[in-house]
């Protein structure tokens, strides 16, 4: 009987599913005023490694765009094992063993014939993913763009045509009120922290702090938007673990 009931068991946990491996992936549509386009995407993957990941659909693309005239857009990335740049149209990274972290990939695109460049995403955004911010990367500011409810966006700058696209990706839980994810903050809504050159370098649902503070030792201004859009500034440093400079 014993051995009988250890064959079933057997039997039956080998019909269990195995544990789902944690997969986030962000596509987004990148064009010109031409009507040309292609769809990207960036994620996380436990599997992902810092290397061309094919068994996630990643694939090593030639590191040169097309004739100046056609349109291209692509992702770059660092392949830490062979030292090298590498480009590609799926950029996956390994998951942070942390409640929330961001992940920065490297956009560069070809105009064309065309004058702007369109960005186009879905809204609300993918499940896990708190926030991402698309910046020019000659200084942070000429551009910034936060893939938010408008769902497309134009850079009219000619001059520019490398960004860096901030993903801040939350793995613990989250909450679902009417349609948009929330998480169990309390009064916060929306936290900002900006260098004093007025470059965004974290944003979350609350203060960064523990081993979230990966921000370089200075002091930041810290913008709060609480419940009912009433909004607070004010100074914060970011060693001993973040403190007010001023009271909020």
């Amino acid at each position: 009987m014993g051995r009988l009931l250890a064959v079933a068991l057997i039997a039956v946990g080998g019909a269990l599913p195995s544990t789902a491996q944690l997969h986030v992936e962000l596509p987004f549509t990148v064009g010109n005023d031409q009507g040309e386009e292609l769809t990207l995407v960036v994620g996380i993957d436990e599997r992902a490694t810092n290397r061309i990941d094919t068994v996630l659909g990643e694939r090593e693309l030639p590191p040169v765009h097309p004739p100046q005239d056609v349109f291209h857009a692509v992702l770059r990335f660092y392949d830490t094992v062979d030292g090298e740049w590498k480009w590609t149209y799926r950029d996956f990274r390994p998951v942070v063993r942390r409640d929330t972290f961001s992940v920065e990939y490297r956009l560069l695109v070809q105009r064309g014939t065309g004058h702007s460049i369109l960005l186009r995403w879905a809204y609300p955004l993918p499940e896990r993913i708190d926030s991402a911010v698309l910046s020019d990367r000659v200084t942070g500011t000429l551009v910034r763009i936060r893939f938010d409810q408008a769902q497309q966006a134009s850079i009219e700058n000619q001059f520019l045509e490398e960004f860096l696209l901030r993903v801040w990706y939350r793995i613990g839980e989250v909450s679902v009120v009417n349609e948009a994810r929330e998480l169990r903050v309390g009064p916060l809504q929306r936290v900002q922290l900006y260098d004093l050159l007025g470059r965004l370098c974290w944003e979350g649902e609350r203060l960064p702090h523990g081993e979230e503070l990966r921000l370089l030792p200075g002091v930041y201004v810290a913008v709060i938007q609480r419940v009912g859009g009433k909004l607070e500034r004010f100074l914060w440093h970011s060693l001993s673990g973040g403190q007010a400079l001023e009271k909020p």
